[in-house]
């Protein structure tokens, strides 16, 4: 049985309420079933902060007591020295009343070399530390991984209740043309070098999240261990950069898919959408285009997605994708 994102949220409220939590879950869903979501507020939960606003994305939560990783690069991998990594920080003295937590995005990643080296772990977790497993693929995962986490199986697609103001700008850009009904090689890339710029400031946001994160982890470690281990680190940062801008590509990128996703369905008269404050510009398109001309845009940034998966030179990519997705 699969939970909506509030419904598992509620139950997992209730377990820790009763000091009933686990010290390892498996949280397994489709994408943007709200996994991620779902890791932030049970880490909120056992160490709450005095942060002025919620943080927006997971990365934020990133600090000494947690660890957050992830396939590496483009070889989509969790290696086996990331694991270990990991299980050196969760070994970690932590001050009292401090939860640790080590989560592993897309847990399907890694190989059975690392899955094995992390076997110890669940087995014999360190006190005070908690494991967040999160995938979209469990049946990847080894047998014996699975049976020692408890399983959250989250269903269906959870659009974020608020975008940040650089998405926002660039769908309120999409809006703009959508209502104009511009298209076109002009139109093509103007919404490129909005989508580049885009880009270009999450990338930034990234390199100085994880640049701060780094910094604060040298300071933390520096008397506590020794100078080999730090200078590892260095590597483990920029991998982590890599694969966290990547990530976070790919997550502004189903915004597109989720845009055309709405025109189609107003087209057939579907009642729900899934970024409902643009429903007058998706609703436009609806009305511009045919079904075969809105599958076939959609179909474009799919390719686009694909395609930047691979060694594909990114800004070339692009701008073909956004030519034949807005020209």
């Amino acid at each position: 049985m699969s939970f909506r994102y509030e419904r598992a949220l509620e139950l997992i409220e209730r377990a820790g309420e009763k000091g009933r939590l686990a010290h390892a879950y498996l949280i397994m869903g489709p994408p943007g079933s709200g996994k991620e979501r779902l890791a932030m507020r049970m880490i909120e939960m056992a160490n709450p902060g005095d942060r002025l606003m919620a943080p927006e994305k997971l990365e934020e939560l990133r600090s000494g007591f947690v660890s957050i990783v992830a396939p590496e690069s483009k070889s989509r991998k969790i290696s086996v020295e990331v694991i270990r990594e990991v299980e050196h920080t969760l070994h970690m003295a932590a001050p009292s009343g401090v939860t640790k937590f080590a989560v592993i995005r897309d847990a399907d990643c890694m190989g059975d070399s690392a899955s094995n080296a992390f076997l110890k772990t669940l087995e014999e977790p360190p006190a005070s530390s908690r494991v967040l497993l999160l995938t979209s693929r469990p049946e990847m995962l080894l047998e014996t991984i699975l049976s020692r986490c408890i399983r959250v199986p989250l269903a269906g697609r959870v659009v974020p209740e608020t975008v940040s103001g650089s998405v926002k700008e660039f769908l309120d850009t999409l809006a703009e043309q959508a209502l104009k009904k511009r298209r076109g090689l002009s139109i093509g890339l103007l919404l490129t070098s909005a989508f580049s710029n885009l880009l270009k400031s999450e990338k930034e946001a990234v390199e100085k999240a994880n640049a701060e994160a780094e910094k604060a982890e040298g300071a933390l470690y520096r008397n506590k261990t020794d100078g080999t281990y730090l200078k590892d680190r260095e590597k483990y940062w920029e991998g982590v950069t890599a694969s966290e801008y990547l990530d976070r590509r790919n997550r502004i990128l189903e915004y597109l898919v989720i845009w055309f996703g709405d025109a189609l369905r107003q087209q057939q008269g579907a009642p729900q959408l899934d970024l409902p404050a643009y429903a007058e510009a998706t609703g436009a398109l609806a009305k511009q285009y045919s079904l075969e001309d809105l599958t076939t845009r959609l179909s474009a940034v799919e390719d686009l997605r694909a395609h930047l998966g691979t060694n594909v030179n990114e800004a070339l990519a692009l701008e073909v994708g956004f030519l034949r997705a807005f020209g």
